[in-house]
């Protein structure tokens, strides 16, 4: 499924729900919610499917409420187009939770010290580099962008506590510390560079519009 035939079933579904509530001007932004929805549907769909083959379901959840709610508040580097986000971010959650898994056994092993270095490197990538609106949707004032700075710091330094609470003997820990990590590295210039790299080897001949990741 292509971000065309994604964009074409967004428009198809929210023109039929403003024809019913009789509200022809919201067409636009029902279709673009339509979109959105069904695009994070397929996602999941995909995402679980390929968790479930290779038995990382309980971390690939973790890593997605993590990720999601963090990315919801801080922004960070995107595709530009449906499929492209698609095919990265469950490749990358799906390769970080069989990785944390994976390594789990050696991991657990390390000090309490490692877990928080990596609590304290994701809160310093935060507060230089979060929020980051898209740049279709920018902050309409600075009050707007320090609200989301705060609400991006406070869930930060609570998942990080939760995780250094679990302990290092907790997949779930290393799980909730790399998430916030990864969600970090997208911030940075280098994970602006990196998005934007399986942004140009996936764009093949096709082109669309602006998605995020």
């Amino acid at each position: 499924m292509n971000e065309m035939s994604m964009h074409k079933m967004g428009q198809a579904v929210g023109s039929y729900v403003a024809k019913k509530v009789a509200r022809l001007d919201q067409t636009e932004f029902l279709a673009y919610g339509a979109e959105i929805l069904l695009g994070s549907i397929v996602k999941l769909i995909i995402l679980f499917f390929i968790a479930a083959m290779i038995g990382i379901v309980p971390e690939v959840t973790v890593l997605l409420i993590v990720t999601g709610l963090i990315r919801t508040l801080s922004g960070g580097a995107h595709c530009s187009a449906y499929y492209r986000c698609l095919v990265t971010s469950v490749s990358i959650l799906a390769a970080l939770g069989y990785s944390i898994k994976t390594f789990y056994p050696i991991i657990k092993l390390l000090p309490t010290a490692v877990l928080l270095g990596i609590a304290l490197l994701s809160a310093c990538l935060y507060w230089c580099y979060a929020p980051q609106a898209p740049s279709n949707k920018p902050f309409n004032n600075r009050e707007i962008e320090l609200t989301f700075r705060w609400y991006t710091l406070v869930a930060v330094v609570t998942l990080s506590i939760i995780s250094v609470v679990l302990g290092t003997d907790s997949l779930n820990a290393w799980v909730i510390a790399f998430a916030l990590l990864w969600q970090a590295f997208t911030l940075t210039p280098a994970g602006h560079r990196f998005i934007g790299l399986w942004d140009i080897l996936l764009a093949f001949k096709q082109k669309g519009g602006e998605a995020e990741c």
